[in-house]
């Protein structure tokens, strides 16, 4: 999809297509299906990720807005706050992170990388991060600075529409491998990039049902939250009026009914363990197994346990062994220089 020429202002930051890899030892480890990988671990931004490709299009809405500051939030590790300082500082805007709890002292993973592209880190203390948003939006506007904010995980409307131009690359790669996909596994937390792949499987008309693995707890508002960022980003796609030659998808997305779009979500919230960021030890065994087989490393707070949801289901008979799977790596892997207790097991 062409979302300049929709009117979508663009910054460059994605290396893109991302590469398609089947990864055999790894399926033949599970003993079921065959799997492969999209690798949004490869996007190249900041040691690459999936916020890569929403960041695109967020930056270049902060580009056109005149914004000099961009101001996000997440977790301590957030790899999204991670990303966005990196964008920022390419682009020549100035960083500020609002993060989770307590400053911890030490500099580890994602942490260390905002460190060392100088983001300014703002930690939240006993509010949530998100809850700081506006305050610290007042602080840096009175400092005379143009801030743009970025909610958590870039999972805004805007940023959900990234990832149905991934879903055109992932049907033209399956075309070229000759395969026909059961179903596409990613991590889902903010649930942007879920939004935009179920927006994308309908545009391009992929066969494939796209189950999200939770990684924090409440699927059902999740998938809730899943279908509003749909209706909100079907309503901007319809704001732009599409021009000729847009995917002829688009016509059949924009007749979806609240109804149809529930339909089409599915969150699993059997691998969240005792919360988010706490890693569990099918997520533990999913690292190592696709690191083992595979030369790929993943990390326990987002795609371990997304690949953990995978291998469930590949291993309880849901599939043959003559079936197809994607697994979208979302990337994540800074944060497993903060996990080296947990990793080094085994």
């Amino acid at each position: 999809m062409d979302f300049e020429k929709m009117g979508f202002p663009r910054a460059k930051l994605a290396e893109t297509p991302t590469p398609f890899e089947e990864a055999p030892r790894f399926s033949k480890a599970v003993g079921g299906p065959k799997i492969f990988l999209k690798r949004d671990d490869a996007t190249g931004l900041a040691l690459g990720g999936n916020k890569a490709r929403k960041l695109e299009l967020l930056m270049g809405e902060a580009l056109k807005a005149g914004a000099d500051t961009v101001i996000t939030c997440g977790g301590p590790q957030s790899n999204h706050a991670r990303m966005t300082a990196a964008a920022a500082r390419k682009l020549g805007l100035h960083p500020v992170l609002v993060l989770d709890g307590d400053d911890p002292g030490t500099r580890q993973g994602n942490l260390l990388i905002d460190h060392l592209l100088g983001a300014e880190i703002i930690f939240s203390g006993e509010r949530s991060s998100g809850e700081l948003l506006d305050e610290v939006r007042g602080r840096v506007a009175a400092r005379g600075r143009k801030p743009y904010v970025i909610p958590l995980g870039g999972s805004s409307p805007l940023g959900a529409l990234a990832y149905i131009e991934c879903v055109e690359e992932i049907v033209s790669q399956c075309r070229q491998f000759g395969i026909a996909p059961k179903a596409l596994y990613v991590a889902a937390g903010s649930v942007g990039t879920l939004a935009g792949l179920i927006m994308g499987k309908v545009v391009f008309e992929a066969g494939f049902s796209v189950k999200g693995i939770a990684v924090s707890p409440g699927a059902d508002a999740k998938a809730e939250r899943t279908v509003g960022l749909m209706e909100d980003a079907i309503s901007l796609l319809k704001s732009r009026a599409p021009l000729s030659g847009a995917p002829a998808g688009l016509s059949r997305l924009f007749d979806l009914s609240r109804e149809d779009l529930r339909g089409l979500v599915s969150v699993d919230e059997s691998q969240v363990g005792e919360g988010y960021a706490i890693p569990t030890e099918a997520g533990l065994e999913a690292i190592r197994l696709l690191a083992r087989s595979e030369g790929v490393l993943t990390d326990p707070v987002y795609t371990g346990k997304a690949l953990a949801g995978l291998i469930k289901d590949a291993r309880s008979g849901m599939y043959s062994e003559d079936d197809s799977l994607i697994f979208v790596h979302t990337g994540g892997v800074p944060a497993d220089f903060a996990f080296t207790n947990v990793l080094v097991r085994n």
